[in-house]
């Protein structure tokens, strides 16, 4: 079975999924709305909740889980989830103070000022959580300019 890796927001999911074969971004966003949109500017905008819900989610996380080496999940749903099924899973972080190299990157992706503003108001709330989280196995966490790709180690390139 692969690893649950609950990253950040900007911590380079998409990019990493997209490089290696043994990689998944679980983005939730199009198990969550029905109107679901792939465009990181899609995100912060108005949406439609998909009733199924979280259960549609943790269903093809069930799926998936041994196809893969690391199984990338940004969604805090997913939590009480992963320790009521005993599934290892680490945590990856920012340090606390790189704020405004997370702000830059949500804008430089292309997600809204509404979006990056959003995750700021929640940075240090969201930050400690994951750095004091204490059922994760895993604590990693990134320095300026790093991204998972620099802490995940097996790495298999497409």
């Amino acid at each position: 079975m692969g690893v649950f890796i609950c990253a950040f927001t900007s911590s380079g999911k998409s990019t990493i999924a997209s490089k290696y074969k043994n990689v998944i971004d679980m983005e939730s966003t199009k198990y969550k709305y029905l109107n679901y949109n792939e465009s990181e500017r899609s995100k912060g905008t108005t949406r439609i909740k998909n009733p199924d819900y979280p259960q549609n989610y943790f269903d093809e996380l069930e799926r998936i889980k041994d196809l893969y080496d690391y199984i990338l999940l940004a969604d805090g749903v997913v939590y009480e989830w992963l320790i009521q099924n005993k599934y290892e899973y680490w945590q990856v972080f920012p340090n606390v103070d790189l704020k405004k190299e997370y702000y830059g990157r949500c804008l430089t992706r292309g997600n809204s000022r509404e979006f990056a503003g959003w995750l700021m108001n929640n940075w240090d709330e969201w930050v400690d959580g994951a750095k004091n989280d204490r059922f994760a196995k895993k604590h990693i966490e990134l320095k300026a300019g790093e991204f998972l790709e620099s802490v995940l180690p097996n790495l298999i390139k497409k």
